[in-house]
């Protein structure tokens, strides 16, 4: 499969250096960043060399305020800001690009819902339609909207990955206000979802992809309570999961956890030799990161 998927990695990449969405759109940054993690932890020269075309783009479309775009249509900042500061942070080159990524990050976060739901939450919880504390703050998708789940375990990573680089910024204090709001947003019983937990009422499932994500961004907290149990979560949902994306996060989730993944690689083959995953960039890009063993850029 890795050969395969290789492949279709190549081919699908612009001649503007960058990747998109599936082979032939346009280039944007969560499509780059992921190709370029993905090939420049190969062992070959070559296809490293084809990721750096990528992290070319990446350094092409930062802003001046050091965030990402989605894309070159789209200038707004966006959550993409994480993945570009994973794809250079680990390199020499670019490397303060990183920096400048990391910056904006913790400068910038996800929107209060104010005052009178400060108040609703603490004294009467039940009339909020979501169960959730609404002063913790994470990441948005876009700038200015609220906090999410998948943006804020994307903007945890990058953090921890450059805490180095971090110094004399207050980032410990947004990690952990962007972690209790993530252990906030918990599902009963454990794991995530996109969203909040309970709405109107209602339990709101978890999702496998969204569970492997935020545990690997929430790694180095693998000894608390909440991270077993979302732990066991991840393991109960696996056994009916057939997307390409939501096992390929779980094999790199599962093994930076020290847990035997072989049989979740062989669902993932299977899952390409029957889908191709649909020439999806992000899935092939974290596939060949889950098939080669090497998840060193989400291990904190």
């Amino acid at each position: 499969m890795v050969d395969a998927v290789v492949g279709a990695l190549l081919r699908a990449q612009n001649a503007d250096g960058g990747w998109g969405a599936e082979e032939g759109k346009r280039s944007n940054t969560e499509a780059t960043a992921l190709a370029a993690l993905a090939l420049g932890s190969a062992g070959d020269g070559a296809l490293r060399e084809r990721g750096m075309r990528g992290v070319a783009w990446l350094a092409r479309l930062q802003g001046a305020d050091g965030s990402w775009p989605l894309s070159a249509d789209v200038r707004q900042p966006s959550w993409t800001t994480s993945l570009a500061v994973l794809a250079l942070v680990g390199l020499d080159v670019e490397r303060d690009r990183a920096v400048l990524g990391l910056r904006w990050l913790v400068g910038h976060g996800g929107e209060r819902l104010g005052w009178i739901a400060s108040l609703l939450y603490r004294f009467w919880p039940t009339a909020l339609p979501a169960r959730m504390d609404p002063d913790l703050r994470g990441w948005p998708w876009t700038l200015g909207a609220f906090s999410w789940v998948e943006p804020t375990a994307y903007a945890l990573l990058a953090l921890k990955k450059g805490r180095a680089h971090t110094a004399g910024l207050p980032a410990g204090e947004r990690i952990g206000e962007a972690e209790r709001m993530i252990y906030d947003r918990m599902c009963q019983g454990g794991g995530w979802n996109y969203g909040n937990s309970n709405v109107l009422g209602e339990q709101i499932p978890p999702y496998a992809e969204v569970t492997a994500l935020t545990l690997l961004a929430l790694q180095d907290r693998r000894e608390s309570a909440a991270h077993q149990q979302s732990l066991q979560a991840l393991r109960r949902m696996l056994p009916e999961v057939r997307s390409g994306f939501a096992l390929a996060w779980a094999v790199l989730c599962l093994s930076v956890h020290g847990e035997e993944v072989s049989a979740l690689r062989d669902a993932l083959r299977t899952a390409f030799e029957r889908t191709g995953f649909l020439g999806v960039t992000r899935t092939l890009a974290l596939a060949l990161l889950a098939s080669s063993g090497r998840p060193g850029a989400f291990v904190l």
